[in-house]
């Protein structure tokens, strides 16, 4: 029998989905947390073969969770969230989950993720299979000077360096100075990371880049 835990901030969520995975003779639910540092302490006491991480937790982002997970235990991880932007399922396979379910999805469906995860086999929701082939073909013909570049660029280093730093509260000057680079260098680093993400300011990627795993929620200044 497969031993899972799952990390799920919403009670009722939580508890509706306990209650219809315990009718499956193949899987047992050994305990669950609402919040990332619990469960990851829960999972490193119970070592369960696979973990359900929502990504939006109160503490952390559940792709640092997935990340602490993959890197500590031998669980396996199945990443069940309401999210459906392709920022998030790459992110998510990028920090080492093995499959990507929508809460929407039918039990038998996450069920079957929760097995496949096991055998060390990927399955991603097929809604957002169907919506990721169809944003692909939409873009196969395209000249590629015109494609979207928010699907195809990861941030780059300096960005992420760069949004650390504005995440602890430092200004554009502080930061020059932190990484010996030019004011005008700085806000061209933040300026870019903003279109890629098409937010409109510090507070907003911020924001993004904590869901996305890139901060640590620990990092962060409240102003």
């Amino acid at each position: 029998m497969l031993r899972i835990v799952i990390v799920e901030p919403e009670t009722f969520t939580l508890l509706g989905f306990k209650t219809a995975i315990e009718q499956s003779p193949d899987i047992k639910v050994t305990g669950s947390a609402n919040c990332g540092k619990i469960g990851f302490q829960l999972i490193e006491q119970v070592n369960p073969d696979v973990v359900l991480v929502d990504l939006l937790l109160p503490d952390m982002s559940g792709l640092e969770l997935t990340r602490s997970i993959k890197r500590n235990t031998n669980s396996k991880v199945v990443i069940f969230t309401n999210e459906t932007h392709s920022d998030f399922i790459n992110s998510a396979f990028c920090h080492g989950a093995d499959s990507y379910m929508l809460k929407t999805a039918d039990i038998e469906l996450i069920e079957l993720a929760i097995k496949r995860a096991y055998f060390d086999e990927c399955l991603l929701d097929p809604k957002l299979a169907k919506k990721l082939l169809e944003r692909l073909y939409q873009n196969r013909y395209i000249d590629p000077n015109f494609v979207d570049k928010n699907l195809l660029d990861s941030p780059t280093e300096r960005q992420i360096q760069v949004l650390r730093l504005l995440a602890q509260g430092l200004v554009f000057e502080q930061i020059a100075k932190e990484m010996f680079l030019s004011v005008s260098t700085v806000k061209h680093y933040a300026s870019d990371l903003y279109s890629k993400w098409h937010v409109k300011n510090r507070y907003e990627a911020i924001k993004r880049g904590a869901m996305l795993g890139y901060i640590d929620y620990n990092l962060i200044v409240n102003e």
